[in-house]
């Protein structure tokens, strides 16, 4: 029982570390090629994080990272949201181990949401962070 644990844990390493170069090299690109609110790129992006879902964290690091990067636009930030959103709902679907995405996300939600905060408060223009407001609780309503 145990030699069947270890070679478990040893093909898990192993596909992990595929999971460094290529896909992880495809998911930052989906995550970066999400230029626009369009469904199906942040789809496509939600379709790779479930389908590597045993390397979860990497994928919310990527994600959150883009999230929380400083110089990203406000609309980058938004679509990083919908995509976290997005795999967040689909974590119920039956997929073995989905649920790592869901605890891997649930450890950052309090940065996001702070990150989301600050840059709220930031904003000098008060219709264009009442906007910014009305968009993040739209994604967050669905």
């Amino acid at each position: 029982m145990e030699a069947l644990t270890c070679e478990a844990e040893e093909s898990a390493e192993r596909l992990r570390d595929k999971l460094r170069h290529r896909s992880r090299d495809r998911f930052q690109r989906q995550v970066r090629q999400v230029c626009q609110p369009e469904y199906g790129m942040i789809a496509e992006a939600m379709s790779i994080a479930i389908e590597y879902v045993y390397a979860a964290k990497e994928f919310v690091d990527v994600d959150c990272g883009a999230l929380l990067d400083v110089s990203a636009s406000l609309a980058d930030k938004l679509r990083n949201l919908m995509l976290i959103s997005g795999i967040l709902h689909n974590s119920s679907a039956q997929v073995a181990n989905i649920w790592w995405l869901r605890q891997a996300f649930e450890e950052r939600l309090d940065e996001i949401f702070a990150e989301l905060a600050a840059v709220y408060k930031a904003i000098e223009a008060r219709r264009k962070a009442e906007h910014f407001r009305k968009q993040v609780l739209a994604v967050l309503a669905v």
